[in-house]
């Protein structure tokens, strides 16, 4: 069945794109997963799916099963479950690049799914992609694959893994936050934002551009055209690395008439849209691996 769900996918969006991708986005936005809403079923299924998914990169793991739990909420706890995987690189192992993605969704309402295929099956689905060709090749430095939780619920995932790492933050040199990356805004805009502390990757990213329409986002939170104030440094998982002074590129989308409704299913996205970013992202990570420690954060030693 999966191998006829494969055919199927690479027909209907073309072999441009990579189809373990499409797979992985299909089969986390799937009705199965019932919208993956923080401690529910679905999201359980989802996380081991993605589990799976890591096993099968050869991700090392700080526990057996990759799992951070942790508890989040004022009044009445509530429990999240990060999922982390990591690659030791081979020139810089004990600097750290953190990836992540969150992997929770709205849930559902009544018998309605919230399927969250852009947001963000998509960005977990680009994650697992980055694993795999990193894997390739013993990376210049370690990366750590973080599948955040409760993201939706006010990026409590991020900030358990901030507030609790499997290493010392001082040895985290940058955050590249994936989120919502599969289908572009009215404009066709795929924002990237935290580039302006790397001239040389913005110039060497300019290729991508056109196509993909960047916004390097310089300051703080301003109104865009559709009136709606953005505060990009904490718009998503990345928010709590920049408040502990971690360096971040965030790779996301804004707003799009299909965000946080039904109707945000894996047949809607864009795959042109979805190639283009994978390349930019992929290329930004061949720039990361060519920087010395301190020109990602100068204070890391």
């Amino acid at each position: 069945m999966m191998r006829l769900n494969l055919i199927l996918i690479v027909a209907c969006w073309g072999f441009g794109v990579q189809a373990q991708l499409l797979v992985d986005i299909k089969s986390l936005s799937s009705t199965e997963m019932q919208g993956r809403e923080t401690g529910s079923p679905g999201a359980a299924r989802a996380r081991n799916y993605i589990a799976d998914r890591y096993a099968k990169l050869q991700l090392g793991a700080f526990n057996a099963v990759y799992q951070q739990p942790f508890t989040y909420g004022f009044q009445q706890k509530k429990t999240g479950v990060n999922l982390v995987g990591y690659l030791r690189g081979c020139t810089y192992p004990e600097h750290y690049v953190v990836v992540t993605a969150h992997y929770d969704h709205l849930g559902t309402q009544g018998r309605t799914v919230f399927h969250g295929a852009d947001d963000n099956a998509s960005g977990v689905a680009a994650m697992l992609e980055l694993a795999a060709r990193l894997s390739d090749n013993c990376p210049v430095y370690s990366y750590l694959l973080v599948a955040t939780d409760a993201e939706e619920n006010g990026l409590f995932g991020a900030k358990a893994f901030v507030d609790s790492p499997p290493v010392p933050l001082s040895n985290i040199v940058l955050n590249v936050n994936l989120d919502m990356i599969a289908h572009p805004d009215r404009r066709g805009k795929l924002y990237l934002t935290g580039a302006n502390r790397y001239p040389a990757l913005i110039a060497q990213l300019k290729p991508e551009l056109t196509p993909l329409k960047f916004l390097h986002h310089r300051g703080p939170a301003r109104k865009l055209r559709d009136r709606q104030r953005y505060d990009w440094p904490n718009a998503s998982d990345h928010g709590p690395f920049y408040r502990a002074g971690i360096p971040y590129l965030f790779f996301g989308g804004q707003v799009h008439r299909y965000y946080h409704t039904p109707d945000d299913t894996w047949q809607r996205l864009d795959p042109q849209f979805v190639q283009l970013a994978m390349q930019a992202i992929w290329q930004t990570v061949q720039w990361i691996e060519l920087q010395p420690p301190t020109a990602l954060r100068p204070e890391s030693s």
